[in-house]
């Protein structure tokens, strides 16, 4: 299991510009839009792309084995998802029931290491979009086959960088390998994001090794602490989605399991960063509708999105909340033709998902205000570029 990483505030490793990541997501975007636009069923198309953009958020590692690993077990757990979320749809009460024990698990899982917390991230993540997507006439195993097809042709993208090493010869010769610097914090300590603001207390710590055995996993406090945690939230989210009297109220929910991702620095933080880069990413989404014709000019578009996804990622979190966002939108409208009025839709959604993990998953939280007495604001938007996904 790999051990958690760097705060998503740490400098990135890698070059400045991640050519090989800019060219997966470009083609994991684009490649299956275009093969639905062909076959002339575009909304297949576009869940088959929304399985690349997971698929290409996951698939950000440095070490290849761990990268091929983690992108496969989010294609699983995301088509499973999707799956259980495709049973769900439009049983109101029952949905909300298995949605909040779901988020419990999800929760759960990110003591479990990064790739674990991924997986879970995705499980929960299409759970919640295929619950509350409105009904079509597609069989309701479709949904999870086309967005397990879209992570599969992320799998393949990686597979020719992802391939065993040969041994060194110091691994031959059984040579001590050298001591590798501690990373700011060290191996027990959480890691300290830059601006000064502390890691949320009831999060995993940034360099905090994995709960890897199955009873000291069950045992431990912080997988239930966080589980209760997102379990709460998603539960209050969904039934929101139940009583609110119109369409796709499931960004709501949406909203609050990527601000309560785990590992990933104060809730505060991120609810505020994603108010903002959604708004952008609307802004600009708006701009494309008025501009580009529906249909085959929009796979160009999607291409460059995705090409631009790994570049304002190392940015941080707020940057690539705005990359995110038109891509969601693009994809979510061939299925309705709605435009900006699905965008305003959505950025209602997403502040109201926003305050509900602000004051319910932080300053009702025990300790989380107290964290933010130690986290300016001003440090909010100065966050550094991140080394892994922080959908």
């Amino acid at each position: 299991m790999d051990r958690p990483g760097p705060h998503p505030t740490a400098p990135a490793a890698g070059p400045a510009f991640p050519a090989t990541e800019a060219v997966r997501a470009a083609v994991a975007l684009s490649a299956p839009l275009a093969a639905g636009l062909a076959l002339h069923h575009p909304e297949y198309g576009a869940l088959a792309s929304l399985g690349g953009l997971f698929g290409a958020l996951a698939a950000t590692a440095p070490a290849r084995r761990t990268r091929l690993r983690t992108v496969t077990a989010c294609l699983l757990l995301g088509a499973a998802g999707a799956a259980l979320g495709g049973l769900l749809a439009g049983r109101g009460w029952t949905a909300f029931g298995v949605l909040t024990a779901l988020a419990l698990l999800s929760g759960m899982l990110s003591a479990r290491g990064r790739a674990a917390s991924l997986a879970g991230l995705m499980l929960l993540l299409n759970a919640v979009l295929a619950a509350g997507v409105p009904p079509s006439t597609a069989p309701w195993w479709l949904p999870p086959l086309l967005i397990a097809g879209g992570g599969l042709l992320v799998l393949l993208l990686c597979a020719p960088t992802g391939l065993p090493q040969p041994r060194s010869r110091r691994a031959r010769t059984g040579a001590p390998a050298p001591a590798r610097p501690t990373a700011p914090g060290g191996p027990t300590a959480p890691a300290r994001p830059a601006g000064g603001a502390a890691p949320d207390p009831a999060q995993p710590a940034g360099g905090a090794a994995p709960v890897r055995r199955t009873g000291a996993f069950l045992r431990s406090p912080a997988p239930w602490c966080y589980g209760l945690r997102l379990a709460l939230c998603v539960g209050l989210a969904e039934a929101l989605v139940v009583l609110m009297p119109y369409e796709r109220a499931y960004w709501v929910p949406v909203t609050v399991v990527f601000v309560l991702k785990p590992d990933l620095g104060s809730v505060f933080s991120r609810a505020l960063l994603r108010a903002a880069g959604t708004a952008a990413g609307l802004l600009a989404a708006v701009a494309v509708f008025a501009a580009v014709p529906r249909g085959w000019p929009e796979v160009p578009v999607l291409m460059l999105l995705g090409a631009l996804l790994p570049v304002l990622s190392r940015r941080g979190y707020g940057f690539q909340t705005a990359a995110i966002t038109p891509v969601i939108l693009l994809l979510s409208d061939l299925g309705n033709l709605e435009g900006t009025e699905l965008a305003g839709q959505l950025m209602a959604d997403s502040l109201i998902g926003c305050a509900l993990a602000l004051i319910v998953g932080h300053a009702l939280w025990p300790g989380a205000r107290r964290t933010a007495r130690n986290a300016p604001a001003a440090g909010v938007g100065r966050a550094r570029p991140a080394a892994e996904p922080i959908a």
